[in-house]
């Protein structure tokens, strides 16, 4: 119970005019309190108020100590309690000014607003600096409004269960008044399962004397519902500080809590549906399903980007009536909403009239607005509507949409990624089949006028310097029909890949080309993932070069092996000039008498692998060429 105040009188000593916003606050917040000035320590000697507490000035920017002037005031009025008002002080002055006296030291920022900041604080100080402030509540009193106040479920218990004290808090959840409370049991207030497995918990507390903290309980109110507590609860000891004789505990109810999680965790597993459309308008339908099966959510619309008309559609709602869209209602919003691609939250600014509404970016959003409609970008797919029609929408549904909507968006962005795929293997197939069409008027239209030119050229007697140019043409014209069909073939996909052998795919080229006097020597083996018919092709193309190109008259011997992240191929002719290595790989560029195709196919085929190709000379041998593959992948 609080007590009258004494009236007191507080003499400020301020010699440099800075007490006046204390003189307001001690005025203004307790008129028993006379306030006297006096401008210097000798006008002390003279004035005839009695204080009951000194305020002397402190503030080191004008050079005014507050020590010293506490000292010198205690000369004049030894036994007077003194309160050092400080302003803007250094680092630890409180302590020191407390250790040379000070009865408290009241402290200010350089804007010394103590008459606006916390001047009911400062005035209590003071008084109890003089001695003269609030009697201190009993034990009683102080646990009464402890109880009366705070804003959580606090109980406390005696040895046998009954309740001793509880807070208002908790007698709101309970119905019955406090004082109606005091006594009762866990039996009275659950039912008996609740109450015996609380009793049984309790008595291990005390037997233990070990706190149980953070304990998650669920139990069954006298509505039917299941609730949710976190209780804190520790042994309650007698005055002697030993003997348990009770409980005393704290809970806090977290239902909402348990239901929200339990809402969100269902929404992720029926979002997991959507990883099974197969196509924009099902993931739509699937999202408005989904939707309808969580209770927290409004009423849906889903709006995707149509590439015909320019804008968005509404491809699915849950609306059940024929009532217009959300789009058609808040387009200007929806539409900043996909082309921003930040959340809009809409609100309602006349009850009686639903069209008076405005539109806030999430960024320009506070915790005062309450949206009614809400929309949620999609990426470059569209827009997810949501609308409540009976209450604002809360930042806990807001939260499910946007888990809801992000899943959609990836959804959405999967099945395009599909359709592109789908869509460029379609194109790969039609440019194959144009392809196979060239390759086989290649092989008819040229092959056969050739073979028979050859024949008519073996008619040519041997000494027939003009039949010799001839048959050389004609071979020359062979190569260059066999090379465009195989480039032509290398427009195809690589096909399927297999883990393949460094070793057998090089002695399988090896065969299938007419080496003559070359040699062989694959040094080490590796096992890689490769379209094998593509990958033969390539060390074909490779052998046909070096044995065609890089000898200069004695057998040539080529070299495969393996290096870090891939393989190389490498011969001991004549080399690549360095000012050529750059041009080797281009379409139609040959050092000799070659198609130029040759080099180009090897590239061609190891970029459809996803490998790298260089030239450089050769490290094993004097002369020659080396080619490396890099960004091989292993089996």
């Amino acid at each position: 119970m609080a007590h009258a105040l004494e009236p007191m009188t507080v003499l400020l000593v301020d010699p440099i005019d800075e007490l006046g916003p204390l003189s307001r606050a001690l005025r203004e917040t307790d008129e028993t309190i006379t306030v006297e000035t006096v401008s210097s320590v000798d006008e002390l000697a003279t004035t005839s108020v009695e204080p009951d507490c000194l305020v002397v000035i402190d503030y080191t920017a004008r050079d005014v100590d507050g020590i010293d002037l506490m000292h010198a005031v205690r000369e004049e009025l030894p036994s007077v309690p003194v309160v050092i008002h400080s302003i803007d002080p250094a680092a630890y002055y409180v302590t020191g000014a407390l250790g040379a006296g000070a009865t408290d030291v009241i402290c200010t920022g350089p804007e010394n607003r103590i008459d606006t900041d916390r001047p009911v604080v400062t005035v209590r100080r003071i008084r109890h600096a003089a001695g003269k402030g609030e009697s201190f509540q009993t034990d009683s009193e102080l646990l009464d409004s402890v109880m009366e106040h705070l804003p959580h479920q606090v109980f406390i218990k005696d040895d046998v269960g009954r309740i001793a004290a509880i807070s208002d808090v908790s007698v709101r959840e309970h119905k019955p008044d406090r004082d109606q409370l005091i006594g009762m049991t866990d039996y009275d207030l659950f039912g008996p399962e609740t109450a015996r497995a609380l009793r049984e918990q309790e008595d291990e507390i005390m037997a233990t004397e070990e706190p149980m903290i953070n304990n998650v309980e669920q139990f069954v109110d006298d509505e039917g519902r299941d609730r949710w507590v976190n209780t804190t609860k520790a042994p309650r000891y007698g005055p002697d500080g030993e003997e348990v004789i009770g409980i005393i505990g704290t809970a806090r109810d977290i239902t909402e809590q348990k239901r929200n999680e339990e809402m969100m965790n269902a929404l992720h597993v029926a979002s997991r549906e959507l990883v099974s459309a197969t196509a924009t308008e099902s993931v739509a339908d699937t999202a408005v399903e989904i939707a309808d099966e969580i209770p927290d959510l409004p009423v849906l619309d889903v709006l995707l980007a149509d590439a015909s008309s320019d804008s968005l559609q509404t491809v699915a709602t849950s609306r059940s009536d024929d009532s217009m869209s959300i789009y058609d209602r808040y387009t200007q919003w929806f539409d900043r909403a996909y082309e921003t691609g930040e959340l809009q939250f809409i609100v309602q600014l006349s009850e009686n009239d639903p069209s008076v509404v405005v539109g806030y970016a999430e960024s320009e959003a506070d915790d005062s607005i309450d949206p009614v409609t809400v929309a949620l970008p999609l990426g470059e797919h569209g827009v997810l509507g949501f609308e409540s029609q009976t209450s604002p929408i809360d930042d806990f549904a807001v939260d499910l949409m946007e888990v809801l909507a992000a899943n959609v968006e990836a959804a959405l962005d999967r099945i395009a990624r599909e359709d592109a795929i789908r869509e460029r293997e379609r194109e790969l197939a039609r440019q194959n089949e144009r392809l196979e069409e060239f390759a086989s008027i290649v092989s008819h239209d040229l092959r056969n006028p050739l073979s028979v030119a050859q024949g008519y050229a073996e008619t040519f007697d041997e000494d027939d310097e003009s039949g010799e140019q001839v048959q050389w043409a004609l071979e020359r014209m062979e190569r260059l029909t066999d090379e465009l069909l195989t480039l032509a073939r290398q427009g195809q996909i690589v096909g399927n890949t297999e883990p393949v052998s460094l070793r057998e795919i090089a002695e399988q080229a090896w065969k299938s080309v007419d080496t003559g006097e070359a040699e062989l020597d694959v040094r080490d083996d590796r096992t890689f993932v490769a379209d094998p018919a593509r990958t033969s092709e390539l060390l074909e193309n490779l052998i046909k070069n070096s044995v065609e190109h890089g000898s200069s008259g004695s057998s040539i011997r080529i070299t495969i092996g393996t290096m870090d992240g891939g393989f190389y191929f490498e011969d001991d002719g004549v080399g690549i000039p360095e000012e050529q290595q750059s041009r080797v790989f281009d379409q139609g560029f040959s050092a000799g008498d070659g198609t130029g195709f040759g080099l180009y196919i090897v590239e061609t085929l190891a970029e459809a692998h996803g490998w790298t190709v260089e030239v450089t000379d050769a490290k094993h041998a004097q002369s020659g060429a080396r080619f490396e593959f890099a960004g091989v992948t292993d089996d």
